[in-house]
């Protein structure tokens, strides 16, 4: 059973998915979410994957219309925690290279220029274990805007 919840890091909102992300989940919950956090007011969304086991095509367009529709209203979502089973199907798909992830709630919320703590700092994404061949370097993470779907 897939369950959704949500919590709030000064202006952020973070949406606790657990369970299996697969069809007949009810993958709408999230969209519904999404636009009730966005009615709201807030444009920072974490998608908070943690406790997501495994994904499929389902899952991962429900992930792609969270992130289009946040991206539509002028905000920014990002994920955070991902399992290898999860991590695995995105980077197949090339969603890793349009939408940033982080490894720890913490690291993402610092990404927006702020903190859980409400102080002020900065985090470069972190990539998971696997490096890509291109775009080795001077430390950007790229990602954005970089090949074709």
């Amino acid at each position: 059973m897939l369950t959704i919840g949500i919590h709030y890091l000064s202006d952020v909102a973070s949406i606790d998915v657990r369970g299996k992300l697969i069809k007949g989940q009810g993958g709408f919950q999230l969209q519904m979410l999404i636009d009730k956090v966005l009615a709201a007011g807030t444009k920072q969304v974490l998608l908070n994957l943690t406790d997501v086991p495994v994904i499929d095509s389902m899952g991962i367009g429900e992930i792609v219309r969270a992130f289009s529709r946040v991206k539509d209203e002028g905000g920014t979502l990002k994920l955070i925690g991902l399992t290898d089973r999860v991590y695995g199907a995105l980077k197949i798909t090339q969603l890793l290279k349009v939408i940033e992830c982080y490894k720890t709630e913490q690291e993402a919320v610092e990404s927006f220029g702020g903190s859980a703590n409400g102080k002020s700092a900065k985090a470069k994404p972190r990539k998971r274990k696997v490096k890509e061949e291109e775009g080795q370097g001077d430390g950007e993470t790229g990602g954005e805007g970089e090949g074709e779907a």
